[in-house]
Formats: C-alpha cells, sequence, structure tokens
C-alpha cells in the first residue's frame, strides 16, 4: 500500500504552507489545554472526581448523568474527536518520523479517542472503577497528541535543510 504522502513533506513545503499548519497545530493546543482546565474545574482530575461527575454525589449533591445527557455528550464528541484526530495523524504523517512512531500515533491516538467515548458508559452504568480506562484514554490522547504537534513544529521551524535540494530558495 503506498502512502498518500511521498511527495510532500512538511520540511519541504514553504513558509506559508508552514505557517498554515503551525497555527493549525497552536489552536489544537489551545483547545487542548481550554479541555484540560475544563475538566479540572468538574472533576479535579481525580478518579473520585471524575466518577462523582458521571454517577453523581451526594456530598456535591449532583445527580448522576442521564442516559440523554450521555448520549448527547457521546454523539458530539463520536463526530468531532475522530476528525480532530485524523487531521492530526496526517500532519504527522507529512513529517520524516518513523513508520513505527506513526503507526504508534495513530493507535494512541485512536485507541485514546475510543477509551474516552466509551468510558462515561462504563463508569455510569458498569462501575466507577473505569476512570482508570478514562484516564488511560485521556493520557493516550494527550501523549500521542503532544508527540503529533511536537514532531511536525521540529521538521518545519527548527531543522534548516530542507530535504529536496533548492526548495528554500523558492520561499518568498
Amino acid at each position: 500500500m503506498r502512502n498518500f504522502n511521498q511527495k510532500f513533506k512538511l520540511r519541504d513545503s514553504d513558509r506559508h504552507i508552514r505557517l498554515l499548519y503551525t497555527l493549525f497545530l497552536l489552536l489544537m493546543l489551545a483547545g487542548f489545554t481550554f479541555s484540560f482546565f475544563w475538566a479540572h474545574s468538574m472533576t479535579s482530575l481525580s478518579p473520585q472526581g471524575i466518577a462523582d461527575h458521571y454517577r453523581g454525589s451526594d456530598a456535591t449533591f449532583g445527580e448522576p448523568m442521564s442516559f440523554r445527557e450521555l448520549a448527547e455528550i457521546t454523539h458530539f464528541h463520536l463526530f468531532t474527536m475522530p476528525v480532530v484526530f485524523i487531521i492530526l495523524i496526517h500532519v504527522m504523517y507529512l513529517t520524516n518520523a518513523s513508520h513505527g512512531l506513526k503507526a504508534a500515533m495513530t493507535w494512541a491516538g485512536f485507541g485514546g479517542v475510543i477509551l474516552d467515548l466509551l468510558s462515561p458508559w462504563l463508569i455510569s452504568y458498569v462501575s466507577p472503577i473505569f476512570v482508570v480506562t478514562m484516564l488511560t484514554g485521556d493520557t493516550l490522547m494527550t501523549v500521542s497528541f503532544l508527540i503529533m504537534m511536537g514532531v511536525p513544529l521540529y521538521e518545519m521551524w527548527i531543522l534548516n535543510q530542507p530535504l529536496m535540494a533548492g526548495k528554500r530558495g523558492e520561499e518568498s
């Protein structure tokens, strides 16, 4: 099977294309950062806080999430999260990273998304122990995101030598 990106590499692109990808990655970083702080404000990112968020808590007078609330959250995230990760993975595949790292980021990113989508249902209807599933999914998504952001930015802005000779002079 041939890769879709055998000819185009981020390292070879002109500064306008690199800027476009950089702005996208930075906006994704802002989104991930905002999500982290939002999740922290809702759950303190503690296993008990996450379980209470989905299962309800007498201590906080919180009601358990209803089927309808879980369905609404899942519906929204089921359409958005895979799109975000396919774009991030696409950008990663435009780099010169090893095929192993690219495959690992693909599996980690989408594995994290799947765990993150399943875990609220498991926490709510099976057991609060599935908080571990959510934390694992969130960790996989975060680590893979940071790598899929860092590698392209490094190749676009830190490595000075383009792969294809003569490209650097055509940037203006």
